[in-house]
């Protein structure tokens, strides 16, 4: 069995040379030959194409396809509760990047919307190679500025020996303590003489993901004010009294993500080959997740209390490391314990229909696909907060810098003090669908370099949807009850009421905060009052409303008598016509023979967004419903060369235009229009056009030895028509100002002038051990690197007045792999380590947000007990590595564990 597959570069329809002629599969049965094997691929590619392969049928190197696809070089990805989630390209963000299953178009799964694709959900099992693209063809589907990553599952058709190949297994989870199952089951089979194929899968798998964060979700600077409220002694944070304003903590916060999620998903694939020049398909995927969510927040409110100057520290760069905070009357502190329960579905499908016809010269093919994503977020908040804390201390001398929690004569496991309890409900949905037809012709002529000519069109249709209520109760036995307003309904009730109902049905976590990875300090605040269903069940009953039916009327004002959020609910539509010519060459007779493609892909893209404007007329609010429209036409030409310049070394060239379109919030109708404030207002933009980038690469590649090459790739983008916000000014019906003088100023997103520039390079190595005597020529090893740099962004750090990186642009990132094998046994270790990254130009208080440096060990070891059985044994995150952000290097917002994750389980083939 396979352990570890490399990763290498493979062309646009692999399963060809530039010839057209077939090429012979190499069937790997170990890491070394199917290293070979991914080498010679890589060799004959024409574009710059990444790829990792399965390692056997029903078995592919990592348990995650993210996590797979950060092993390529270029790609960095971002996870949730350490999941590896979705993927950056070259720099470019995960919504700039174009995802498809089987060339069916992945759609996003995000909630608010967007056009950025989760890995989590579809099973690596069912995979049989992934491919991440980043020199376009014009055949190829537009939509990625980074690259397109191609999903590509096994077909029934690839093997005349049916198989049925399945595995089970256990994960454990070191921070949730949790021991989950999983099973999947592969298998295939043909009939008819071999003209017809049947293939089937089913995955099954439950997870406990937990993430614990000890966050800081700001720091500010505050001036006092001469009079009022902002001059009383304590709200100023010149906390030293050296005339310097210093920074101190803003809503530091205890979070314990808690997600119970199961995950089942299908794969059927039909294939009907009657002739060698016929073929029919039709195929389709599933997968579903559903995530039962019980996650639990200890938190200060923002700015709340007087700063205890005496008994407070500050620190290097004006930074506070320790804060004592006091409660006044006019300046209560606020301690929340919050809870975010309720159930998070995602849902996704992808169909196609379709076939091939070889007429010699001529070849033929089309299909008509069908792609479908929902997300239902059923958000459910309950939250006890205590108004009026004495005193608060928060402490960062500690080696994580994180903070540390101390509230004197205050217990944070009991009802004490707590004197408000909120019950919100925040039903969302957010769908997109999207049909498409293409149909290609490719003509082969008779010529000694024109390889083909290529032809056809794509139509495509994609709707992506809005939808949110919101609705609030809160009981409170505080001495002035905020009104009702919004959809909040407040009601008073006795402190006994809410004290009851925090000791009778709040418990507390029953993992201790932090369990895994370091946060610099033992002790302190590690459990906290966990207010669950019962808790929130019982505020809704304690309130005498009944329910928290957000369907129900609403009785404030402003509303609509309505607990619709209609600024988020939205709708857009994109038609969009694709037509290309492409042709293929082939100069094998020149002294340094050259192969490759050449052509351009037209694109015509109109869209409708349809909303709702809010309206404030003197205090009366109107909501209407409205649409607005907008488009574009693009030209994409692309070239790709490849020059074989001898045996061993092969350079390769490319130049291309790529786009890829906004977020679909942006694009969103979402207008406000407020006669109170100077007639202002804000909306959205379905007029805004694509991102778009000149891309150019320039490669060479060493095969020294037939287990063994040296590559480097120098990349550059040119990415340009970046979204910003400006102000326009429009009549109330949305028309153009006519100077009348009764116009609305409105905040629009536009696509600005200035362009990024992304420079880099990539480089990778592969090295079998074979000279080296037994048994240690069962070594070997391979390790890629990737430096990338950016210009031309025009965000600054407000702090220093310094120039910010792109964002998500790591400039240094590389993974390597160490293996072992022989007929019977194998082990792999694979670091993977990615540089600083700015994750938000304009966070909390308009500063620029970073991760840190971040690097994960992970491992496996495989087993052969019989042919065709395997015990495997898998780690992820072995050191268990903490992920750290901050604002400052000083001033840390975010140290997250997620602790490791252990897989132990049996693969079986028949």
């Amino acid at each position: 069995m396979l352990l570890l597959q490399g990763w290498t570069s493979i062309a646009n329809g692999a399963e060809q040379d530039d010839r057209g002629e077939q090429l012979e599969e190499v069937v790997v049965t170990g890491i070394r030959a199917g290293l070979r094997s991914s080498m010679e691929v890589k060799r004959e590619a024409l574009q710059v194409v990444d790829a990792i392969s399965a390692e056997d049928i029903g078995d592919f190197p990592d348990k995650n396809l993210s996590e797979a696809l950060q092993r390529i070089t270029g790609v960095q990805i971002s996870r949730q509760d350490g999941e590896g989630r979705g993927v950056s390209i070259r720099g470019a963000e995960p919504g700039l990047n174009r995802v498809e299953i089987n060339g069916i178009t992945a759609l996003s799964l995000t909630v608010t919307g967007g056009r950025d694709v989760d890995f989590r959900d579809l099973p690596v099992e069912f995979v049989s190679r992934l491919e991440v693209v980043k020199s376009a063809t014009p055949d190829m589907t537009e939509g990625g500025i980074g690259g397109t990553v191609r999903v590509i599952t096994r077909r029934p058709l690839d093997s005349a020996e049916p198989y049925l190949a399945g595995s089970t297994q256990m994960v454990y989870s070191t921070l949730a303590k949790e021991y989950d199952p999983k099973f999947a089951l592969i298998g295939s089979r043909t009939f008819l003489n071999n003209t017809v194929g049947l293939l089937g899968a089913v995955s099954y798998e439950e997870r406990h993901l937990d993430s614990h964060n000890a966050r800081t979700t700001g720091w500010l600077r505050r001036a006092p004010t001469a009079t009022g409220a902002g001059a009383t002694p304590g709200r100023g944070t010149d906390v030293n009294g050296d005339g310097t304003l210093d920074w101190i903590p803003e809503i530091p916060r205890y979070g314990l993500d808690r997600r119970e999620t199961r995950r089942p998903a299908f794969l059927g694939i039909v294939e009907w080959q009657p002739t060698d020049a016929v073929k029919l398909f039709a195929e389709g995927t599933y997968a579903h997740a559903k995530e039962e969510v019980s996650s639990m927040y200890m938190q200060l409110g923002a700015a709340t209390g007087l700063i205890d100057y005496a008994n407070s520290v500050v620190g290097p760069d004006n930074t506070v490391t320790h804060l004592e905070v006091v409660s006044s009357s006019g300046f209560p502190i606020e301690l929340a314990y919050r809870n975010i329960n309720g159930s998070l579905e995602r849902e996704q499908y992808t169909t196609a229909l379709g076939g091939e016809w070889d007429l010699g010269q001529f070849k033929l093919d089309g299909r008509l696909t069908y792609a479908s994503a929902e997300v239902q977020n059923d958000e459910k908040n309950s939250t006890a907060t205590v108004f009026g804390v004495p005193r608060a201390i928060i402490d960062y001398n500690n080696g994580q810098r994180a903070p540390n929690f101390t509230f004197p004569g205050l217990d944070t496991t009991t009802a004490q003090g707590v004197n408000n309890l909120a019950a919100v409900f925040n039903p969302r949905t957010n769908a997109q669908e999207e049909t498409s037809a293409q149909f290609n012709v490719e003509y082969q002529p008779e010529s000694s370099w024109l390889t083909s000519i290529k032809t056809g069109f794509d139509l495509r249709e994609l709707t992506m949807d809005s939808l949110l209520f919101s609705r609030t109760i809160q009981i409170t036995s505080r001495t002035s009850p905020p009104a009702s307003s919004g959809a909040t309904i407040t009601v008073p009730v006795a402190q006994s009421v809410i004290q009851d109902i925090v000791d009778t049905h709040s418990g507390i976590n029953d993992v201790r905060f932090f369990a895994t990875g370091d946060i610099g300090f033992g002790g302190g605040v590690r459990h906290w009052n966990d207010n669950g269903d019962a808790t929130y069940n019982a505020t809704i009953a304690a309130s005498g409303l009944g329910n928290i039916d957000p369907y129900a009327f609403n009785p404030n004002t402003g509303t609509n008598n309505s607990f619709q959020n209609y600024l988020d609910t939205w709708d857009v539509e994109e038609k969009t016509r694709a037509a290309y010519l492409q042709g293929s060459f082939n100069f094998d007779s020149l002294p340094i023979p050259i192969s490759g493609t050449l052509g351009a892909r037209y694109v015509d893209t109109e869209t409708l967004s349809t909303g709702f404007t809010r309206t404030n007329q003197g205090g009366v609010f109107t909501f209407g419903r409205a649409s607005r429209d907008g488009g574009y036409s693009k030209w994409l030409p692309s070239l790709n060369m490849r020059f074989e310049l001898s045996d061993q070394l092969v350079a390769r060239m490319t130049a291309g235009k790529v786009l890829a379109r906004p977020n679909p919030s942006q694009m969103a109708f979402r207008r406000t229009l407020d006669t109170s404030v100077g007639s202002t207002g804000s909306r959205g933009n379905p007029d805004l056009k694509p991102y778009e980038a000149n891309q150019y690469d320039l490669g060479l590649e060493w095969y020294f030895s037939p287990d063994g090459f040296v590559s480097a790739t120098a990349f550059r983008k040119e990415i340009s028509n970046f979204v910003i916000n400006t102000t326009v000014r429009e009549e109330a019906d949305g028309s153009p100002s006519d100077n009348s003088g009764d116009e609305f100023t409105l905040t629009v997103p536009v696509n600005g002038e200035e362009e990024v520039t992304i420079n880099g390079i990539e480089a990778g190595v592969q090295y079998a051990f074979d000279f080296l005597p037994q048994p240690f020529n069962g070594f070997g090893a391979l390790a890629n690197v990737t430096y990338q740099n950016d210009d031309g962004y025009k965000g600054v750090n407000v702090i220093t007045g310094e120039a910010l990186p792109f964002p998500g642009l790591s400039r240094l990132s590389y993974n390597y792999s160490l293996y072992y094998e022989n007929q019977r046994f194998s082990i792999r270790g694979s670091y993977n380590w990615r540089e600083k990254w700015l994750t938000t130009p304009s966070g909390r208080g308009a500063l620029a947000e970073f991760n840190e440096d971040f690097g994960s060990l992970d491992g496996s070891l495989n087993f052969t007990i019989v042919p065709d059985v395997t015990v495997f044994l898998e780690a992820i995150n072995i050191l268990d590595d903490v992920r750290i952000e901050h604002n400052h290097p000083l001033r840390r917002i975010a140290n997250e564990t997620y602790g490791s994750r252990y897989f132990l389980g049996v693969r079986a083939r028949l």
